[in-house]
């Protein structure tokens, strides 16, 4: 189910930036990147959560509701950097190593924050170099994700919706690598006590996160092609427009 998740989102965000990429006013285009931020960082957020809550301890568990709220606020300013690099009209390769080191860290620090949430008395401990190893991989999954979501944009092209598919697929193995790395890099000491244990309860939160995932992730896709949609119309009927005054012009 997390996978699905990093998947979907993955598909979402390459999708928004496609339409980003097309709006000319500002308004619009700061709605929809505002949108879009927001239902990447709660489908990037949610995956890391449902990967958390398939993970079970033998003592009680919760979550700390404020420490949460941040590990998600987190998400969806990393979300809201990432559709704004990739939406540029070139990108660079230094604003795509910068984008992919800043997006990788911000992730990699929502999972932590996330992990952090547990209270966990005594604390995690983390092996050095898994932990290591799960940064490195949320920098590269990172980079790789803004340079496919960038140049997939443009509908012109062939087999578009394969293509990004398939960039789809492989941005979520890579998302949820990025996650379960850094879980197995998590040491829980004999004896540990979850602070948090009368917080947020993981019975409901899983159902409650599956089901807004999905919803915020699907309305915005839908939302999205319906836009597009009534835009691809509007220019249509405008085209038509042109064509009838030129043809009565030598008429009249």
């Amino acid at each position: 189910m997390s996978l699905l998740v990093a998947t979907l989102a993955s598909y979402t965000a390459i999708d928004l930036a496609d339409r980003l990429s097309i709006l000319l006013y500002a308004r619009a285009r700061l709605l929809w990147l505002g949108a879009g931020a927001l239902a990447m960082g709660v489908g990037i957020w949610s995956m890391h959560f449902i990967g958390m809550l398939s993970f079970s301890l033998s003592i009680p568990v919760g979550y700390d509701f404020a420490i949460t709220c941040y590990s998600l606020a987190i998400a969806v300013l990393v979300s809201w950097f990432a559709l704004h690099v990739v939406t540029r009209e070139r990108l660079k390769f230094a604003h795509l190593l910068a984008g992919g080191i800043l997006m990788g860290v911000g992730i990699a620090g929502m999972h932590y924050m996330g992990m952090a949430a547990m209270l966990m008395n005594p604390a995690i401990r983390y092996d050095p170099k898994i932990f290591a190893a799960s940064i490195v991989i949320a920098i590269a999954a990172s980079t790789v994700a803004l340079w496919v979501a960038n140049t997939l944009r443009g509908a012109d092209q062939q087999h578009v919706m394969r293509k990004r598919i398939g960039a789809a697929c492989v941005m979520g193995i890579a998302i949820a690598g990025m996650h379960y790395t850094g879980m197995a890099a998590a040491d829980f000491p004999i004896g540990s006590v979850c602070g948090a244990a009368n917080g947020v309860k993981p019975e409901w939160l899983a159902a409650a996160v599956i089901a807004f995932a999905f919803a915020i992730l699907i309305a915005t896709l839908l939302l999205s092609r319906l836009d597009a949609r009534v835009a691809f119309l509007a220019r249509s009927v405008a085209r038509i427009d042109d064509t009838l005054d030129r043809i009565r012009g030598p008429v009249r």
